[in-house]
């Protein structure tokens, strides 16, 4: 994750998707957050998708799982503060036709200018191009299904 410049690598952002796996305790999932922050990448968690994320499962599991995110050492809690940050929500939501949650992930993107971590590509995708920049997308790979 991190290269041998010494710089820095771009921070991602974690959608509702990637939170709903943490909350519901996916193992594979955690273990690739715990992964990056202990290769140093930035990460940065929209609060307004652990809304969603907490509100996708309502259980103390749940909370403690979201919460515990706040303890990595390269986990960013992106709050929603202010008239300004609250009129560029309006605006990205105007624009793209995402509800607040999503539209929060991609309002921290698209001021950041940094990518969406995300297990579905294909709702990001239709979007790629509504905002100021373009869109860029990580999309966590499910692993193969074993033959049967």
């Amino acid at each position: 994750m991190s290269d041998d410049s010494g710089a820095s690598p771009a921070p991602l952002i974690l959608d509702v998707s990637v939170l709903i796996a943490v909350a519901r305790g996916d193992t594979g999932i955690m273990t690739l957050i715990q992964d990056y922050d202990a290769d140093g990448q930035p990460l940065v968690v929209p609060v307004l998708a652990v809304s969603a994320a907490s509100a996708d499962l309502r259980s103390e599991e749940a909370a403690d799982l979201l919460g515990g995110l706040e303890l990595f050492e390269n986990i960013t809690i992106a709050p929603l503060q202010g008239t300004e940050q609250a009129i560029t929500l309006a605006a990205v939501m105007t624009r793209t036709g995402l509800d607040p949650y999503d539209a929060h992930v991609a309002a921290t993107a698209d001021a950041a200018i940094c990518p969406i971590l995300t297990l579905d590509g294909g709702m990001w995708r239709q979007h790629f191009g509504d905002l100021d920049e373009p869109l860029v997308i990580v999309e966590i790979a499910e692993p193969d299904e074993p033959a049967g």
